[in-house]
């Protein structure tokens, strides 16, 4: 195969695997906070910066507004969504029923290979609030919850609870309150405690009052507006928006 033929076949494949790159890169973005709610997606802009077509940057906003990740705007265009006060309490509701039955069955199926992985979070988790990394403490104090979904090696409750993590997400970037941030997530460790004790009943009470904390740890009136460079975010040579007619 000639360099050419090779370079032609490289391209094919990057393409083939784009949609999904983006979609991941997006979800990534949001997650980490590096997208805060309300930011305005430039559909043209990211068809340009990911050499996507306009259908195939659809079918990546199509994928995220599924997950309530996004919101498709009509004749405005696609926004990270932005949960209010009511869908985030009802975000926590369904993660308390769901998180709660998940630690029950992890504590049936923990075994000593797990609780490495699970401690192994809780000390890179630590280490980043340590050194004030907060953003990144967050993010790894949420795949905790996904460990422990992996754990109890329930298919579909996993992929819920990673929607819902997700989602917490864009909770704790509009509504998070410094001052009340920082005590509940020693609560971790203490599952790991009740699991290894295979003490279902505990864990399960005690992962509701961790997630009634840190839903009360947050402020649900308070309101954000921000203006996000999208190039910066996602490291791209974006095209700057037409300047505006200032007369």
């Amino acid at each position: 195969m000639t360099k050419a033929s090779e370079a032609k076949a490289a391209k094919s494949a990057a393409i083939d695997l784009s949609v999904e790159d983006v979609y991941r890169s997006v979800m990534d973005a949001i997650v980490d906070q590096r997208l805060l709610p309300g930011t305005r997606l430039n559909e043209l802009a990211m068809c340009e910066a990911f050499k996507l077509s306009r259908r195939e940057m659809e079918r990546v906003f199509a994928r995220l507004a599924f997950e309530s990740m996004v919101r498709l705007v009509p004749n405005r265009g696609a926004f990270v969504a932005s949960p209010d006060a009511k869908e985030a309490r009802a975000i926590f509701a369904a993660r308390k029923t769901i998180e709660a039955g998940i630690v029950e069955l992890a504590a049936a199926r923990a075994s000593g290979a797990d609780f490495k992985v699970l401690a192994k979070n809780i000390a890179e988790e630590e280490a980043h609030r340590r050194a004030g990394r907060m953003r990144e403490a967050i993010k790894l104090s949420g795949q905790f919850h996904l460990l422990l979904s992996e754990i109890a090696d329930n298919a579909i409750l996993a992929d819920q609870v990673r929607q819902l993590v997700a989602r917490t997400s864009l909770v704790t970037s509009l509504y998070e309150n410094p001052s009340e941030m920082g005590c509940w997530h020693d609560d971790h460790n203490k599952l790991i405690e009740h699991l290894r004790a295979h003490q279902p009943k505990r864990a399960a009470d005690l992962m509701r009052r961790h997630l009634d904390d840190l839903e009360e740890s947050l402020d649900l009136d308070r309101k954000i507006s921000s203006k996000t460079n999208l190039r910066a975010i996602f490291g791209l040579d974006m095209p700057d928006p037409a300047p505006k007619n200032r007369g």
